[in-house]
């Protein structure tokens, strides 16, 4: 299997993260490091994102979608609890994928637009969004308990999806150094919930985590 990535991308991490918990091996192509490597997303992929997979003739784009092709021709172990659980599951990796979105499309994709008279009153509502998206996240996390996984009684693609959403907001402020994209979204007016914070200093030894790297 081949994966064109960004090795920050909280998408692409969060596949990564799944192929290391299944024990799967994929050749990691930087999309964002190589020319080539964009130019053949760009082809593979109609939206030009990443993260693409590229498994033999199949080709498979967005990371949620990555994820159930991983699952079904991996099941062991599973990604998603059974049952009504596994529901849970894609509501919690939906509020992480509207945070990222969200911050990306503001602070990366549309700051061009940030000198327009009107951007503050769109910024505000949709950044409102995402900090509502994220403190409903630590209500989750406060109400399951530190020790406990988000869904179900096993590490899942929900705690997989916030934790990589989790480790890329605070990895924003040491690559604003040098990356702007970076400082533009720290720049939006959101925080991170400390409870957040908290649940994910405690998974940063995990074996999947750790071969993350």
């Amino acid at each position: 299997m081949i994966l064109y990535h960004f090795t920050t991308s909280p998408f692409s991490r969060r596949v990564r993260l799944a192929l290391a918990h299944k024990k799967l091996s994929a050749e990691l192509r930087d999309a964002r490091a190589v020319a080539e490597h964009r130019a053949e997303v760009n082809r593979l992929n109609p939206l030009h994102t990443v993260p693409v997979l590229v498994d033999g003739e199949v080709v498979v784009s967005d990371s949620t979608a990555i994820l159930h092709y991983l699952e079904r021709k991996f099941p062991d172990p599973p990604l998603w609890p059974g049952g009504i659980t596994g529901a849970e599951t894609f509501a919690v990796m939906a509020l992480c994928d509207a945070v990222s979105n969200i911050l990306s499309d503001c602070g990366m994709r549309y700051h061009a637009l940030s000198g327009d008279p009107q951007f503050p009153q769109v910024r505000d509502l949709v950044v409102g969004r995402a900090q509502r998206a994220l403190e409903a996240l630590s209500a989750r996390v406060a109400a399951r308990g530190l020790g406990r996984p988000l869904c179900g009684t096993s590490w899942s693609a929900a705690d997989m999806s916030v934790y990589c959403l989790v480790t890329w907001l605070t990895g924003l402020p040491v690559r604003a150094a040098s990356f702007a994209p970076a400082a533009q979204v720290l720049s939006l007016g959101w925080s991170l919930p400390v409870a957040l914070t908290a649940w994910a200093e405690q998974h940063h030894t995990r074996s999947d985590v750790v071969a993350l790297g």
